[in-house]
């Protein structure tokens, strides 16, 4: 038996195929590893198996033919790509997010009792417990808006999916104030043809643009950026009118 290394179990076999010069059907393997695809660069893992060529085991001719056939095209039967795809089911995803964060923060120094993850209408909903979450939301919120940027490019890739990050109910709070906010200015938004808001940073700025537009759906409503970390939001008529 010899042992074969590569990023997928599609590439191992293969290259068990190759050293021994067979087919699939004449490989005797054994699964050591399965790959990961790890978190941000962090804990990637190559498939690992162990393999042995079977001696004297007859192949149907048509056997040989139809896989010869696939190598010189370049694919596998179906049967082998339903194997090697990795494809999680929707009711899945939310534990394998949840591993992987847990996976990331266990090798970090914060101390953080454990994070919480649901999906509802492709959104993934990210909840952070412990003493030191804190930390994890810095200074003005920058860190809890790079940790956020991070994962929500992740979830994006890996699940088509967008994010919804809450540590130590930062988000929430943020949200109550940009209501509040809108309450205290509902009328002037109303009785004037333009309204420009106080500034926010940039992920405040982001949250009020969402929740201006659908307390007021009749305006027309951007954001505009007046410095490398802030932004107002501008109410006008719409355009047209």
């Amino acid at each position: 038996m010899k042992k074969f290394s590569a990023p997928t179990l599609e590439e191992a076999i293969t290259l068990a195929k190759r050293e021994f010069d067979c087919l699939v059907s004449e490989l005797e393997y054994e699964i050591i590893l399965y790959p990961k695809k790890g978190f941000l660069g962090f804990f990637t893992q190559d498939a690992l198996i162990i393999a042995r060529r079977i001696e004297n085991i007859p192949i149907p001719q048509d056997e040989i033919v139809i896989e010869k056939k696939q190598e010189d095209q370049g694919f596998y039967s179906q049967i082998e790509q339903n194997f090697f795809e990795d494809k999680p089911q929707v009711q899945d995803i939310a534990q394998i997010i949840s591993k992987e964060l847990k996976a990331l923060f266990r090798n970090l120094p914060y101390k953080i009792s454990d994070i919480k993850v649901r999906i509802e209408k492709e959104v993934v909903y990210v909840e952070f417990f412990g003493e030191d979450c804190g930390l994890l939301i810095g200074e003005r919120g920058y860190r809890y808006s790079a940790i956020y940027h991070l994962l929500s490019i992740w979830i994006k890739k890996e699940y088509g999916m967008g994010l919804r990050l809450e540590i130590a109910d930062f988000l929430k709070n943020k949200e109550q104030r940009i209501i509040q906010y809108i309450e205290e200015n509902y009328d002037q938004i109303l009785s004037r043809t333009f309204f420009q808001t106080r500034s926010f940073d940039t992920l405040t700025a982001s949250i009020a643009l969402k929740r201006f537009r659908e307390a007021i759906p009749d305006k027309y409503i951007v954001i505009k950026p007046i410095s490398e970390n802030e932004s107002v939001i501008l109410i006008n008529e719409f355009r047209g009118k």
